[in-house]
């Protein structure tokens, strides 16, 4: 067989792998966050879904995009991968006033079509944003953690995760007191989503360190909590091609997860049949902590208006 025959094959084979993934996860690309195309890749830090958009953000820009149009991807290992473009239209809407701002984190306020409040988690000033579609500022107030980079809101609580800290809290932002501490299912997390399928899940989303005799090694990891018992029950497993998850959020019966370097958002199914089913509690996380979570509120943090009030 000859060099021009096997580029022919090599081609019918990605075809064939194409079709067959027709139900695997998709992607599209997110060039708003390149600086430079060929020389820095930024994806997306922060992801929310206004019931008609995903938002899209990081540093201190943030787009809203719509009419999407994902592309599938194949791996043929782990060093040999091939990722296309995918598609959307959007509605650039400026940056927040504040240009020192560090969107690490979104969650959305809201029934459906735009009509709500987005929540942002600013890890540079150690805040709690909140803004209206249009992105003017209407509240904010000291984070409950230092650098948050992970914010969900469930229809009355925020939860909140810095990747500098095992704590997720979940915060009263009418009372501006902490209501729960929970402990990280992943040493480094980067995001949370709030799961409304079952009687109280958060999902968290980030990477676990591991070593081999060689070097130091990452591994992604999805994984849900069960916020009344504090174990772990679920994991969610991502594709191999994604290497540093940044975002998510579930919308439409699938996640969308922000891959920070290779500057994509993954379209994945949200399969309960694909879950696998895990039995962790928070002392198998870490044997030096309490194997329950807190459950009293542990302080208070007062809310600062100068931008508006709710």
């Amino acid at each position: 067989m000859n060099c021009k025959e096997l580029k022919m094959a090599g081609f019918i084979l990605v075809l064939l792998l194409i079709v067959i993934s027709g139900c695997a996860p998709q992607q599209f690309k997110t060039d708003l966050f390149s600086a430079l195309e060929h020389d820095s890749q930024v994806g997306p830090t922060g992801l929310a879904w206004d019931g008609k958009n995903l938002i899209m953000g990081t540093t201190n820009q943030i787009l809203f995009a719509r009419n999407i149009t994902t592309e599938p991807f194949y791996s043929f290992s782990k060093k040999d991968t091939m990722l296309n473009g995918g598609s959307y239209s959007s509605g650039r809407f400026p940056g927040p006033q504040r240009m020192d701002m560090d969107v690490c984190g979104m969650a959305w306020e809201g029934e459906c079509c735009g009509e709500g409040f987005l929540w942002i988690a600013d890890a540079k000033n150690d805040r709690i944003v909140k803004m209206k579609p249009d992105l003017t500022f209407v509240l904010e107030f000291n984070s409950p953690i230092p650098a948050p980079n992970g914010i969900a809101f469930d229809g009355k609580s925020l939860w909140v995760v810095s990747k500098y800290s095992y704590k997720i809290v979940q915060f009263n932002p009418d009372m501006q007191s902490i209501e729960n501490v929970y402990y990280s299912p992943i040493q480094r997390p980067t995001g949370l989503a709030w799961d409304c399928s079952g009687s109280g899940y958060i999902w968290v989303i980030g990477i676990d360190d591991c070593r081999t005799s060689e070097k130091r090694c990452y591994k992604p990891r999805l994984l849900r909590l069960d916020i009344n018992t504090g174990n772990i029950t679920h994991e969610a497993k991502l594709p191999e091609v994604i290497t540093r998850p940044s975002s998510v959020t579930i919308a439409e019966k699938n996640f969308w997860v922000g891959d920070y370097n290779l500057n994509r958002v993954f379209k994945i199914p949200f399969d309960e049949r694909e879950f696998i089913q895990l039995d962790m509690r928070p002392n198998d996380i870490n044997s030096n902590k309490s194997a329950k979570p807190a459950t009293k509120k542990l302080t208070t943090v007062k809310a600062n208006a100068e931008h508006g009030n709710k």
